[in-house]
């Protein structure tokens, strides 16, 4: 497709899909969902790409070759993870395509030299491969090594997402930072709260309700404000209590990281 045509039918639009993990999958799902066609799809493994493939129905061919890909496809979506994404990159011949990667914290960059035209499409959301994504409201982050084809992305993007915004790497990158501590952080505390309550014969379903009230409260207020517990008041009696019962676990140096931490923020 020209750099210079922003406009997209959608059936002629070919895309290669590079990964099939969580963010792939649900991704290229919901592209053809949309009516956009999904050409192939690399794995590095030929189970998850056929299960892909499968999944997408149609034509949808797969490869675990990267010397196979499709070379003439208008778009190459690379969803991978970091450590794989330069690699996959160097195998992939040149062309003058499309490139972009749903990456948090990759620059676009990693693109460069193999062709002029190249972004991202981040969707902020943690996604399962068998878990159903509502994308209509998820946050959708893009940039382009151009104007025209930041719009293209952005077409794309908007056709998934009511929520779609420009940004730049290092706001990205921001972003994914703090994406990670609002989710991937807070369900680890989630793992270590089912541990506690597993080895005293309890269910994680009392803490259910907690949550869902957490989260609620996330939503109309500052988190700065929102925040009780022993950490916030400094009960230090409190504290020393949970420490005695976590005594040699390594637990015990994050309860006491994080309840510091709590008290600093407190007192900006």
């Amino acid at each position: 497709m020209p750099s210079g045509n922003v406009g997209i039918m959608k059936s002629k639009f070919e895309i290669v899909v590079i990964g099939a993990g969580n963010m792939a999958t649900r991704l290229s799902l919901a592209l053809v969902e949309k009516g956009y066609a999904i050409k192939q799809v690399y794995s590095r493994t030929t189970q998850s790409a056929q299960m892909l493939a499968t999944r997408l129905g149609g034509d949808v061919t797969f490869t675990n070759d990267t010397g196979s890909i499709y070379p003439n496809a208008d778009l190459y979506l690379f969803s991978l993870s970091d450590n794989a994404l330069p690699c996959v990159i160097e195998q992939i011949p040149a062309n003058d395509a499309l490139w972009i990667h749903t990456a948090g914290s990759m620059p676009m960059e990693v693109f460069a030299g193999k062709t002029s035209r190249y972004g991202v499409l981040y969707p902020m959301q943690t996604v399962s491969k068998e878990r159903e994504t509502d994308w209509s409201e998820v946050p959708v982050f893009v940039e382009a090594s151009n104007t025209v084809d930041e719009k293209l992305i952005e077409q794309i993007a908007t056709t998934l997402s009511r929520n779609v915004q420009r940004i730049n790497s290092q706001q990205r990158q921001a972003l994914h930072l703090a994406a990670v501590f609002a989710c991937n952080f807070s369900n680890h505390m989630y793992a270590i709260a089912e541990k506690l309550l597993q080895e005293q014969g309890l269910d994680f379903d009392v803490m259910k309700l907690l949550i869902h009230e957490t989260e609620r409260k996330a939503q109309i207020m500052s988190p700065l404000q929102a925040q009780t517990g022993p950490a916030v008041r400094n009960d230090e009696n409190v504290m020393n209590k949970h420490l005695q019962l976590l005594t040699n676990s390594p637990e015990a140096t994050l309860y006491k990281l994080i309840s510091e931490n709590i008290n600093k923020y407190k007192q900006q």
